[in-house]
């Protein structure tokens, strides 16, 4: 396996007027799997494409432990690759397909056979092996794509380009935990391109966030999530994403916007107000809002709770949780204390407050 960095590297097509790629720094430790999550055209594809060696870097370098390999060739990389549908040869066994790497290496037969079955008992694929792909499902299909791209115990790297788009959404989990398991299990080195937040923050140990050719953040799920670093991030990972405000419409002087996530508020009825910290003025983190739409999720404690679509002076904001003791409907007036924001100012962030 490999460590894998991106020192400054840029990429711009030929005849293009701006670079695709601009001045990316990133360093992948090995055994690590990681996400690349961009929306189309942030850049992920293009940087694929070098990381496999099908594209050359215009500017900077990208190593594999402290290699450059920029100008080398995907063979001499190593490098296994997964894609959106799987590619397989119909006319072969899932054995013989699975083994095909190894054969075109002219890999000894006894090595073979015993990767054939450690590979096959990993993916729980072995009663498989005799099949032909026309028999599999998509789903199993998938499984032996990814079993092919991990046969070789020499590969440096794994690309996975949004392997999960052509499965069933029933059978999405069931591959992505496969996944997780088996890439902990070999310790192998994975990049997993997807722009599905879901996907992304329930595979990757680490996530970058992607846009227009740059990368915004780079860190845990946890971290990504909860504390973002640019606006972007913040809307574009969650579901509902960010709500962002006018710092001032939260009593903060000291950033231009604060941005919150649903589940950081706490609503009240006009009848039972929010109290707020004793440590932070009365106005700080409190907002009024007018229900648009309601949304029950389920039930705690014999309360409902969900996702609610409120009306502000400043802008519509959505707030996930507990909903107050007396009933709600389209139209209420409803107060709301946040537990904590984030603010930011030229869209980067500033600070992380803690208001309740």
């Amino acid at each position: 396996m490999a460590t894998v960095s991106l020192e400054n590297l840029g990429f711009t097509y030929p005849g293009a007027d701006s670079p695709t790629l601009s001045k990316l720094n990133l360093n992948i430790p090995d055994g690590e799997a990681h996400a690349l999550l961009g929306a189309s055209g942030a850049g992920k594809t293009t940087l694929l494409n070098i990381l496999s060696g099908l594209l050359t870097p215009s500017s900077g370098a990208l190593r594999f432990d402290d290699k450059d390999v920029s100008l080398q060739s995907g063979r001499l990389r190593n490098v296994a690759q997964v894609f959106q549908f799987p590619v397989l040869y119909e006319s072969l066994s899932v054995a013989d397909n699975l083994a095909f790497p190894l054969r075109t290496r002219k890999a000894p037969s006894g090595m073979i056979r015993e990767r054939l079955d450690y590979i096959c008992s990993e993916l729980d694929i072995t009663d498989l092996q005799s099949l032909k792909p026309a028999a599999l499902s998509l789903f199993q299909k998938q499984l032996i794509a990814v079993g092919k791209a991990l046969m070789r115990p020499d590969v440096s790297l794994v690309l996975l380009d949004e392997p999960l788009t052509a499965v069933e959404p029933r059978t999405k989990w069931r591959l992505r935990q496969t996944l997780r398991r088996v890439q902990a299990d070999l310790k192998v080195t994975m990049i997993y391109v997807t722009h599905d937040q879901t996907e992304a923050l329930t595979f990757a140990d680490r996530v970058s966030v992607l846009t227009a050719g740059g990368i915004l953040q780079t860190g845990t799920p946890e971290e990504v999530y909860n504390s973002p670093e640019h606006e972007f991030v913040g809307h574009f990972v969650g579901s509902p994403g960010m709500n962002f405000l006018p710092a001032k419409a939260l009593g903060i002087d000291d950033a231009e916007r604060a941005g919150f996530r649903p589940e950081w508020a706490v609503l009240g009825t006009a009848s039972s107000p929010i109290s707020s910290s004793p440590a932070n003025s009365s106005a700080m983190g409190q907002l009024t809002g007018q229900v648009l739409r309601i949304r029950v999720q389920g039930a705690q404690a014999g309360k409902p709770f969900g996702l609610l679509t409120l009306a502000t002076d400043h802008g519509q904001v959505a707030v996930r949780g507990e909903f107050p003791d007396a009933p709600v409907s389209i139209g209420d007036s409803l107060n709301m204390q946040l537990t904590r924001c984030i603010t930011f100012t030229n869209q980067r962030k500033v600070s992380d407050i803690e208001l309740v």
